[in-house]
């Protein structure tokens, strides 16, 4: 689908493996659009705003419908596995993207970032209501709209098995080997619907609030309890790989990531499997070698560091997120625990996409670091010469023979200035997305006096559909981030590329690392964000105004007025009495021409001074109010 299959032999020799056409499933994508939009207008009809705008004063009958419908909440905990088989629904145009079979053909060479993002944003749009039926508060809605949008995809994906089948190596199982995962993730979704609208029928009509995340209640209960004297041994697993923490959970984007990371290196393993068997047979079959068995140490060692690295992230974003639970940012370097929050904020919507392309990156570095002469000795070099031959093969093209064919000036003006436009576009939608985030995503600043806004989300709906979009945008222009960070650590070593969690430059270097810096963003939001500390004290704080509402609407209705202010001095005088550290924080003592001090003095004494100073700003009040008279 995303590679052209055809040799480039003599012309009297026929081709070992004829194109396959995919034209039925790029014309199908773009008419998905239909009903996907369609789907999406549904849901926002639905959809009631939670604000009135000037179109709802000039439409009233709209009755603040057509609200804004997301695809996923990126920081939430909620149907993470079924959000991650949506992943793996997608991931196969993800692939087309990296290898350009979206939009780039209909461009000029330099205006490649924006072919990027057109692409994306049409690929998204595309699978947008297989996440949007999962989040829509309308369930039974959502869930038959879902029903019927993934029964299609399953049609098409079926029929591109059936008549599309072609390889070079794998043959009529060619479109079964690579997306037998595809197929997989939307029965899974089929199922899901199913299950949900079920679940709905059987339900009340009246829905139940839902309670507090239970792994974030428990951590801190966790935190309230005293240790145990004796802790729990731990098995040899749990001391040296993974101590499973019940209390703990990743959020939706985090395990989207990872599901469609494993299923991109299984695509990219079978497929070099394919390209080198094929170039093997087609080259080096006369050689007396045994490149087979070296060439599959090449692609088993390469995967299993990919699959470890990308097992090993998630157990580094556990570790440095309870340590900002903590209040430790000793982990992180002293340039970047300042993080500007637009960046911040802005590396939500870029860390998924670099992950994956920096997996890209991770599995090809990989190949050629064990795919050297070293690793089968002498005898079994073939395999360094096919590497050879597949990495250089390129560069040299496009350093020799490009220069050579099209002349000096040519190759200037069609491969060097297209190129230099196309980095600038790249680097100018960079920083769009940091600067859409300072703008519409950020809370306003808390004071004037303050340099910048602070690291809180507002319009949450509205960043969730930018994050989503800008998610496809960015597994492709990863691949370029991934270059320039390999370009400027390369002397450092390469091996730990794939290591997004940590910066491979020198200590003091590491905000020119776009990878780390984008890591770092990533959990400081998450740590403002999903603090339990903090989501059970505001889970307390908004069910004790809701039980005052409660009772001042039906207990204390007909109670006099004097008696709700006896009870709230009876109040404040007991909060004083046990806190006397408030007294001088009150603010006729901070506007006080003698402000009280706590620095000496004993808690009998603090009282007593307070009182004495709360008797003498009575008494000039009266006299003031003598004198109006």
């Amino acid at each position: 689908m995303f590679w052209d299959e055809t040799e480039q032999g003599d012309a009297d020799v026929e081709p070992v493996v004829p194109k396959c056409e995919d034209a039925l499933t790029t014309i199908f994508l773009h008419f998905t659009l239909i009903p996907a939009v369609v789907i999406v207008g549904v849901l926002s009809l639905l959809q009631r705003r939670a604000k009135t705008h000037a179109i709802d004063q000039s439409l009233p009958f709209l009755q603040r419908r057509f609200g804004i419908v997301i695809p996923m909440d990126a920081m939430g905990f909620s149907n993470r596995w079924s959000y991650g088989f949506a992943f793996g629904a997608i991931y196969y145009s993800v692939l087309e993207l990296i290898y350009d079979q979206h939009m780039t053909k209909y461009f000029k060479p330099w205006a490649f970032a924006i072919a990027y993002l057109i692409g994306g944003f049409e690929v998204g749009m595309a699978y947008f209501p297989l996440f949007a039926c999962l989040s829509t508060p309308y369930v039974r809605t959502g869930a038959v709209m879902g029903i019927f949008y993934s029964i299609m995809w399953i049609i098409l994906v079926g029929w591109d098995w059936y008549t599309c089948s072609d390889g070079m190596e794998w043959g009529r199982y060619q479109k079964l080997i690579y997306q037998w995962p595809r197929m997989l993730s939307l029965i899974f979704l089929l199922v899901r619907y199913v299950f949900v609208l079920i679940n709905a029928v059987r339900k009340e009509n009246n829905p139940e609030q839902k309670p507090m995340h239970a792994h974030l209640k428990e951590h801190v209960k966790r935190l309230l309890r005293r240790e145990a004297v004796c802790s729990k041994s731990l098995n040899w697993f749990q001391r040296n790989i993974y101590e499973w923490d019940p209390h703990f959970k990743f959020p939706n984007r985090i395990i989207g990531t990872c599901i469609i990371s494993f299923l991109v290196l299984y695509t990219f393993v079978f497929k070099d499997l394919e390209v080198s068997i094929y170039a093997y047979n087609k080259w080096f079959q006369g050689l007396s070698l045994d490149f087979l068995q070296c060439f599959y140490v090449t692609i088993v060692s390469a995967s299993l560091h990919m699959g470890i690295s990308i097992c090993h992230v998630l157990a580094c974003y556990r570790k440095h997120i309870k340590r900002l639970w903590k209040g430790q940012k000793d982990f992180i370097p002293k340039k970047l625990q300042n993080l500007d929050p637009a960046v911040s904020l802005g590396s939500i919507a870029k860390y998924s996409g670099w992950q994956i392309a920096f997996n890209f990156w991770g599995y090809a570095i990989g190949c050629a670091q064990t795919d050297g002469p070293d690793t089968c000795a002498v005898k079994k070099n073939a395999s360094s010469a096919l590497c050879f031959l597949r990495a250089v093969m390129p560069l040299r093209i496009a350093a020799v023979h490009a220069p050579l064919s099209l002349g000096l000036q040519s190759f200037f003006q069609s491969t060097i200035v297209p190129g230099f436009v196309g980095f600038a576009l790249i680097f100018v939608i960079f920083k769009l997305q940091d600067f859409l985030v300072q703008l519409f995503f950020l809370q306003d600043k808390l004071s004037q006096t303050d340099e910048k806004k602070p690291l809180a989300l507002n319009n949450r709906k509205a960043f969730y559909c930018f994050n989503y979009f800008f998610f496809f945008y960015n597994v492709a222009m990863g691949i370029t981030s991934c270059f320039i960070r390999i370009m400027i650590s390369i002397v450092l070593g390469s091996f730990l590329v794939a290591r997004i969690d940590r910066s491979i430059l020198q200590k003091g270097y590491e905000t020119f690392d776009r990878g780390y810096k984008t890591w770092v963003g990533m959990i400081l939001a998450d740590h403002n964000h999903n603090n339990p500390v903090m989501v059970c004290f505001i889970e307390l704080l908004l069910s004790h105004v809701q039980e005052k509402q409660f009772e001042c609407n039906y207990t204390e209705i007909n109670s006099p007025l004097e008696t709700c202010c006896v009870m709230k001095r009876w109040r404040l005088l007991y909060t004083l009495l046990k806190n006397p550290q408030l007294i001088p924080l009150r603010k006729q003592h901070l506007r006080a021409k003698v402000p009280l001090k706590l620095k000496s003095s004993t808690q009998a004494d603090v009282v007593v001074q307070a009182w004495l100073m709360r008797s003498e700003t009575a008494t000039e009040m009266v006299n003031e109010q003598c004198k109006a008279v």
